[in-house]
Parts: C-alpha cells; sequence; structure tokens
C-alpha cells in the first residue's frame, strides 16, 4: 500500500459519495497486453475516465518496455511470479487517500472472483488512485531539464508514477511476506530511474533528484 496521507477511520462521506456516484454510471473495462511475458491487466474503471485508462494502457504496454534492461530488471522476478491476469481497479481517489492496494485472497472484487470461476485460474486484484498518483510528487527534486520537456514533464510523471505504484502493489500481492520498507525502496527506486530516462529521452538532457526519494506522503 502507497499512502499519499494519513489514513482515516470511519466512514469517509466523500469516499461514500463517490463510490455511490461510480456505481450509479457503471463501470467499463479494458484488457492490456503487453505482448511478452508480463500479465495482462483487466482495466476497471468509471464511465468518462477512458483517456486515463489509456494513459494507463501506455504505461504499462508501451512505456515499460522503453525503459533500459536494468531498470526493468527491478522487477522482472515478480512480473514472472505474477498471475497470468491482474485486474485493476481505477478510482479517482481513495477515501483514505492512499495511492492503491493490493487485495489479497478473499477480499477481490465481484468481477475478479466471477472470472477467477469461469477461467479457472487463480487471478489478481489491486486498485489505483489515478488522481491521487497523478498529483504525487516525490521530494526533494531537482528539475534539471524540465524546462526542456515544458508541458510534458506532467505526461511523464504520470507514466513513471503510475507504473511505481502499479508494480508497487503486485509486489505486495506476489510477494506478501516481504516487508514494506523493501518494496517501498524499489517502487521509490524505480520511480526515479524511469523519471530520469524518459526526461533525457524526450529533452536529450538529464533530470534528477536531489536525493533518494522518500516515502509518499
Amino acid at each position: 500500500m502507497i499512502a499519499g496521507h494519513s489514513h482515516r477511520r470511519g466512514i469517509h462521506p466523500r469516499g461514500l459519495l463517490a463510490g455511490l456516484i461510480e456505481r450509479l454510471r457503471g463501470r467499463r473495462q479494458l484488457l492490456v497486453r503487453a505482448g511478452d511475458d508480463r500479465p495482462l491487466l483487466l482495466l476497471s474503471y468509471p464511465r468518462g475516465v477512458e483517456e486515463t485508462a489509456r494513459e494507463i494502457e501506455v504505461a504499462y504496454a508501451h512505456t515499460l518496455r522503453r525503459l533500459s534492461r536494468p531498470v526493468r530488471d527491478l522487477y522482472a522476478p515478480l512480473l514472472a511470479a505474477a498471475p497470468s491476469l491482474v485486474v485493476v481497479l481505477l478510482r479517482r481517489l481513495n477515501p483514505c487517500e492512499c495511492l492503491g492496494h493490493h487485495h489479497p485472497r478473499g477480499s477481490e472484487s465481484r468481477l475478479t472472483r466471477r472470472l477467477a470461476s469461469d477461467l479457472n485460474e487463480p487471478i489478481g486484484e489491486i486498485d489505483l488512485a489515478f488522481e491521487g498518483i497523478r498529483r504525487w510528487q516525490p521530494q526533494p527534486l531537482s528539475s534539471l531539464a524540465a524546462g526542456e520537456v515544458g508541458g510534458r514533464l506532467p505526461a511523464l510523471h504520470f507514466q513513471a508514477a503510475v507504473l511505481a505504484v502499479l508494480l508497487h502493489e503486485l509486489e505486495h500481492l506476489v510477494f506478501s511476506d516481504r516487508p514494506e520498507q523493501e518494496i517501498r525502496q524499489r517502487s521509490n527506486r524505480f520511480y526515479a530511474e524511469a523519471m530520469q530516462e524518459l526526461v533525457a529521452e524526450e529533452s536529450g538532457g538529464a533530470y534528477g533528484m536531489a536525493s533518494s526519494p522518500p516515502p509518499p506522503a
């Protein structure tokens, strides 16, 4: 679980209202194929956020492949061990303000349980709070080449950040005995190195972090 802010207990009216609106509007699905041995992702998202779903499809199917082998190798063992299909529930924000969660066996949504029964194989499930991920900015940052990419920086950030949170939650799902600190260090490193490569590719310059990024807070 990656936390954007501290947890809050009890029923959160804003979260309850968002959930109700989402149920009334219905949800759509998008199957993301990576074209290699990576798991398939089934994105389940509210109507009206198709563009965000497509951004996540691009991040997983294309951006991850563009990164250098050392960066991708941070998660090679994880992707090899993950279920062949993972359902990703997209939410604007989580009531607890976390950026994502993994859903242990028995806590999955009706969609995932139905798919597991129909396909007769285990299916993983996580959720991502895409607006929280879009707003998340690890600190301290040194935008050495931010000016070179201009208005593209937020899009590059989202690509790196959504991959970092997705892989973070997948690691919790697959390797449930690993400590949070170890998993967080890996996802923070992935985000920093992915941003460096994406900005360098876009601008021919560099993008750095003055120090290792702390946990999102």
